[in-house]
């Protein structure tokens, strides 16, 4: 990184952080020479918030990881963070620290609370088709 903010990306991570900005997992603010800005994001992450324009909501800050998205929606059914972690192939803590990022970014101490609030705000898909309920 220089002293400005700046990062040059090898060539060869651009496929990498392509495919991660696809997924979720990432977003990316591309900001030109004179201080005009571009936000990469997923296609599904524009879908939601054309939906919610379409709805009269007005969008929610709040972007959920998918990891953290899929974390959520097991806590929502009822999983605890080691029952999460077993059916994820991940460590308990890999789970602790997805659900602190979720909780953070609703600020709530709870994991199931937090779950409640993805699901108010539209952030978690609907199980009966894979879509947001926003």
């Amino acid at each position: 990184m220089r002293a400005d903010g700046t990062v040059d990306l090898a060539a060869e991570l651009w496929p990498h952080l392509l495919d991660a900005i696809a997924s979720g997992e990432h977003r990316m603010v591309l900001e030109s020479a004179s201080g005009g800005r571009v936000v990469l994001i997923s296609e599904r992450e524009v879908q939601r918030l054309e939906e919610q324009a379409r709805a009269g909501r007005p969008a929610s800050r709040t972007i959920l990881t998918a990891r953290e998205t899929e974390i959520l929606l097991l806590v929502e059914a009822g999983l605890n963070g080691a029952q999460i972690a077993t059916r994820l192939g991940l460590s308990t803590n890999t789970v602790a620290q997805h659900l602190s990022s979720a909780r953070r970014k609703y600020g709530l101490r709870s994991s199931a609370a937090a779950a409640t609030a993805a699901r108010q705000a539209g952030h978690l898909p609907d199980a009966n088709r894979g879509e947001s309920t926003s």
